[in-house]
Protein backbone atom coordinates (compact mmCIF):
# COMPACT_ATOMS: atom_id res chain seq x y z
CA UNK A 1 0.00 0.00 0.00
CA UNK A 2 1.16 3.45 -0.77
CA UNK A 3 1.64 6.08 1.90
CA UNK A 4 -1.05 8.29 0.33
CA UNK A 5 -3.62 5.50 0.47
CA UNK A 6 -2.82 4.74 4.13
CA UNK A 7 -3.07 8.43 4.96
CA UNK A 8 -6.39 8.75 3.10
CA UNK A 9 -7.82 5.70 4.91
CA UNK A 10 -6.71 7.17 8.25
CA UNK A 11 -8.44 10.47 7.48
CA UNK A 12 -11.64 8.66 6.43
CA UNK A 13 -11.58 6.57 9.64
CA UNK A 14 -11.05 9.69 11.77
CA UNK A 15 -13.92 11.53 10.05
CA UNK A 16 -16.19 8.50 10.48
CA UNK A 17 -15.33 8.34 14.20
CA UNK A 18 -16.15 12.02 14.72
CA UNK A 19 -19.29 11.71 12.60
CA UNK A 20 -20.63 8.77 14.62
CA UNK A 21 -19.78 10.49 17.92
CA UNK A 22 -21.51 13.69 16.84
CA UNK A 23 -24.51 11.75 15.53
CA UNK A 24 -24.93 9.86 18.80
CA UNK A 25 -24.78 13.10 20.82
CA UNK A 26 -27.41 14.64 18.56
CA UNK A 27 -29.66 11.57 18.64
CA UNK A 28 -29.38 11.07 22.40
CA UNK A 29 -28.85 14.44 24.12
CA UNK A 30 -27.47 14.15 27.65
CA UNK A 31 -29.16 15.66 30.69
CA UNK A 32 -26.96 15.96 33.75
CA UNK A 33 -29.24 15.45 36.76
CA UNK A 34 -28.42 17.91 39.55
CA UNK A 35 -30.13 19.85 42.32
CA UNK A 36 -32.63 21.78 40.17
CA UNK A 37 -33.82 18.76 38.17
CA UNK A 38 -37.17 17.14 39.00
CA UNK A 39 -37.40 13.52 37.90
CA UNK A 40 -39.56 10.44 38.42
CA UNK A 41 -39.43 7.21 36.50
CA UNK A 42 -38.08 3.72 35.96
CA UNK A 43 -34.68 2.96 34.43
CA UNK A 44 -35.47 1.27 31.12
CA UNK A 45 -32.05 1.20 29.49
CA UNK A 46 -28.35 1.81 29.97
CA UNK A 47 -25.95 3.40 27.48
CA UNK A 48 -22.25 2.65 28.11
CA UNK A 49 -19.47 4.81 26.67
CA UNK A 50 -16.05 3.72 27.88
CA UNK A 51 -16.34 4.05 31.69
CA UNK A 52 -19.42 6.30 31.64
CA UNK A 53 -22.99 5.15 32.16
CA UNK A 54 -26.05 7.00 30.88
CA UNK A 55 -29.63 5.95 31.45
CA UNK A 56 -32.96 6.01 29.65
CA UNK A 57 -36.18 6.45 31.63
CA UNK A 58 -39.69 5.07 31.09
CA UNK A 59 -38.91 3.49 27.72
CA UNK A 60 -38.04 6.89 26.22
CA UNK A 61 -34.76 7.03 24.31
CA UNK A 62 -34.85 10.69 23.31
CA UNK A 63 -32.77 11.79 26.34
CA UNK A 64 -29.98 10.03 28.22
CA UNK A 65 -29.60 10.91 31.89
CA UNK A 66 -26.34 11.24 33.82
CA UNK A 67 -26.54 10.71 37.60
CA UNK A 68 -22.79 11.00 38.17
CA UNK A 69 -23.13 13.94 40.60
CA UNK A 70 -24.91 11.79 43.20
CA UNK A 71 -23.18 9.88 45.98
CA UNK A 72 -24.59 7.66 48.75
CA UNK A 73 -26.32 9.55 51.53
CA UNK A 74 -23.97 9.74 54.56
CA UNK A 75 -26.35 7.64 56.68
CA UNK A 76 -26.45 4.90 53.99
CA UNK A 77 -22.82 4.93 52.83
CA UNK A 78 -21.84 1.82 54.88
CA UNK A 79 -24.59 -0.18 53.12
CA UNK A 80 -23.48 0.82 49.62
CA UNK A 81 -19.74 0.29 49.74
CA UNK A 82 -19.79 -1.33 46.29
CA UNK A 83 -20.93 1.89 44.59
CA UNK A 84 -19.34 5.28 45.02
CA UNK A 85 -21.69 6.97 42.54
CA UNK A 86 -25.28 6.54 41.49
CA UNK A 87 -24.22 5.80 37.89
CA UNK A 88 -22.46 2.65 39.12
CA UNK A 89 -25.38 1.59 41.33
CA UNK A 90 -28.35 1.93 38.96
CA UNK A 91 -29.74 -1.04 37.02
CA UNK A 92 -32.58 -1.50 34.56
CA UNK A 93 -35.84 -1.74 36.53
CA UNK A 94 -34.84 0.63 39.36
CA UNK A 95 -37.39 3.37 40.11
CA UNK A 96 -36.06 6.84 40.85
CA UNK A 97 -37.68 9.99 42.17
CA UNK A 98 -36.31 13.46 42.84
CA UNK A 99 -38.08 16.71 43.64
CA UNK A 100 -36.95 19.94 42.01
CA UNK A 101 -34.41 21.97 44.03
CA UNK A 102 -33.70 19.01 46.30
CA UNK A 103 -30.25 17.54 46.89
CA UNK A 104 -31.74 14.08 47.58
CA UNK A 105 -32.73 11.38 45.10
CA UNK A 106 -34.47 8.13 46.07
CA UNK A 107 -33.95 4.78 44.33
CA UNK A 108 -36.33 1.84 44.80
CA UNK A 109 -34.98 -1.57 43.84
CA UNK A 110 -37.57 -4.19 44.64
CA UNK A 111 -38.44 -3.66 48.32
CA UNK A 112 -35.24 -1.75 49.10
CA UNK A 113 -35.07 2.04 49.21
CA UNK A 114 -31.80 3.93 49.05
CA UNK A 115 -31.10 7.65 49.25
CA UNK A 116 -28.45 9.52 47.28
CA UNK A 117 -27.33 13.12 47.63
CA UNK A 118 -25.84 15.69 45.28
CA UNK A 119 -22.99 17.38 47.17
CA UNK A 120 -22.89 21.20 46.95
CA UNK A 121 -19.55 21.21 45.08
CA UNK A 122 -21.12 19.17 42.27
CA UNK A 123 -23.95 21.67 41.82
CA UNK A 124 -21.65 24.65 41.43
CA UNK A 125 -23.02 26.47 44.47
Amino acid sequence: MSTKLILALGVVALLAYFGVSYGLRQRFPRLEVATDTALKGRISGVFHVQKSHFFFLNGQTDTRYDFGAFAPSPDQAPFQQDSSSLNQYLHVGDSISKRAHSVELTVRRGQRLSRWVCPPQATGR
